[in-house]
């Protein structure tokens, strides 16, 4: 890090906001780049920041760009790059002394950070709201920068959403191979962005899998994310898929299951085939790849800012943005604990939670899914959950109503990482999985991966698989180990064939 002295001398820093940051690994040039901001006291010099995550890496890159502008000079700087969390504390830095960049030329890391550390392991630190904050601070090293500057700059990357639903009619005598099609067309511009297909495979020796095939318009879109609920004959959302994927070329497809297979559904089809229909609600979320940009704010003879270490501030001038994010989420908290002018309720076993329809629209698409259309929940204004106990549907709704997670233990962690997965609450499942990860030991590592292949969490599946072969026989020799044995052999044989894999 930059040393103590570099925190009195006054510098230029550029503060950029990279919103719907998960989509920024699908670029045709590799990167997204912030706005381009001037630095007037190094010999006015125009400069960019560059954000290398290319899907296929975990590597992320953070590149300073000197643009080809005004003097053609070499300037002499030290500089520092970070990523911060939403209120400014320095989650990861990078510092550089006495570098010498000439016109056109560019100094930074290919490596800067891990893409799986950033994009899913410590997501809810990184990407509040999906948005990744980067700061670059520049030093003249000759001399010393006569005012301080803040510069604040915002991209958006342009995403669309649709959510939809599709009947599948007489699905009893749907038959292998013939396909069902649904073509998805943006509401902005009314071209078809993506196809999907639905189909059965197997028969005769295997159960007839029902299979789905996205087909993207790959001159439109270059990302989009897909969840797949079926709903019932009570109107109610059973989850069953969601998946993100990258289109690169025109050839580019992808194919998945849901988790029934005709067989299944067809053994409950007064439960999942009412009148012989599949009723699926689905939505998409696509990117095209293309960005809006601006500068927000330029700041002048701003203090100096002194705390630069990761877990310290680095946004001392707006620390009061803060306070009215505080006010912002102690009145949404009233909205919950006050009963304010609610419109629904949730109902456990044992108490009734009166909520708010349009927040838990927002916060949750299987909430949105049964608001949003003619279901049980929206009709009698009530949703049973009865199968998550009163301290857990406590604890989601606080989250949902304030982003913020109270202190819990081993049990009440899994217990909500099972709620935010059935409701599809992705950030307090990132959070949940990053507890679970960081206190994972002899005694619960079974449990935790029985429960991470239940939900279909790869990312925490292998991240415990490989903390089980790390500590070898101390696992393999326990009781835990024997129960799962007896209890789920495929995934212990799963588990131990990885100390096997080249």
């Amino acid at each position: 890090m930059a040393s103590r002295n570099d925190g009195k001398r006054k510098c230029f820093t550029f503060i950029w906001k990279l919103e719907n940051a998960s989509y920024c690994g699908q670029f045709d040039s590799e990167y997204v780049e912030s706005p381009a901001f001037k630095v007037d006291e190094i010999h006015e010099t125009k400069w960019r920041l560059e954000i290398h995550a290319l899907c296929t890496s975990d590597d992320i890159g953070v590149i300073l760009q000197r643009q080809g502008n005004g003097n053609d000079d070499d300037v002499i700087i030290d500089y520092e790059f970070a990523f911060l969390s939403a209120d400014g504390i320095v989650l990861k830095s990078l510092e550089g002394r006495n570098v010498i960049i000439e016109k056109d030329g560019f100094i930074g890391s290919w490596d800067f950070a891990s893409r799986n550390e950033v994009f899913f392991e410590r997501r809810a630190e990184f990407l509040s709201q999906d948005t990744l904050t980067a700061c670059c601070r520049i030093w003249k090293r000759a001399e010393e920068i006569s005012k301080e500057v803040q510069c604040f700059a915002r991209t958006r990357i342009v995403v669309e959403k649709r959510s939809f639903m599709w009947n599948i009619e007489n699905f009893s005598t749907l038959e292998t191979g013939i396909k069902h099609t649904y073509e998805i067309e943006s509401i902005n511009t009314d071209e078809k962005f993506m196809t999907l297909e639905l189909f059965l495979t197997g028969g005769f020796i295997f159960e007839e899998a029902i299979r789905f095939q996205i087909i993207p318009n790959f001159q439109i879109i270059k990302s989009a994310t897909l969840q797949v609920c079926i709903i019932d004959a009570s109107k109610n959302a059973m989850k069953c898929f969601q998946s993100e994927f990258w289109i690169r070329e025109p050839s580019d497809a992808n194919e998945f299951s849901l988790f029934y297979s005709k067989k299944e559904l067809m053994e409950q089809k007064s439960v999942y085939l009412p009148n012989d229909i599949l009723s699926l609600w689905c939505e998409c979320t696509c990117s095209s790849g293309k960005t809006l940009e601006e500068i927000d704010l330029v700041n002048f003879d701003s203090t100096a800012i002194e705390k630069k270490k990761p877990g310290d501030r680095i946004l001392e001038k707006r620390n009061e943005l803060p306070v009215h994010k505080g006010n912002l989420i102690a009145d949404f908290k009233s909205l919950l604990n006050d009963n304010i002018v609610s419109d629904i309720k949730l109902k456990t076993s044992n108490k009734t939670y009166p909520v708010h329809k349009c927040i838990l629209s927002v916060r949750s698409p299987v909430f949105k899914a049964m608001f949003s259309n003619d279901m049980k929940e929206k009709v009698n204004e009530c949703v049973n959950i009865e199968d998550l106990n009163e301290d857990t549907v406590l604890r989601m709704l606080r989250y949902i109503y304030s982003a913020e997670v109270e202190e819990w233990e081993w049990d009440s962690a899994t217990e909500l990482y099972e709620a935010a997965d059935k409701y599809q609450i992705l950030d307090l499942k990132d959070i949940c999985s990053s507890y679970l990860k960081d206190h994972l030991c002899l005694s619960n590592a079974c449990e935790a991966l029985v429960l991470a292949d239940l939900h279909h969490d790869n990312n925490l599946k292998e991240y415990i698989q490989h903390f089980i072969l790390r500590h070898g026989k101390d696992i393999i020799y326990s009781d835990e180990w024997e129960e799962l044995m007896n209890s789920n052999v495929k995934l212990a044989a799963e588990t131990m064939r990885l100390k096997f894999k080249d």
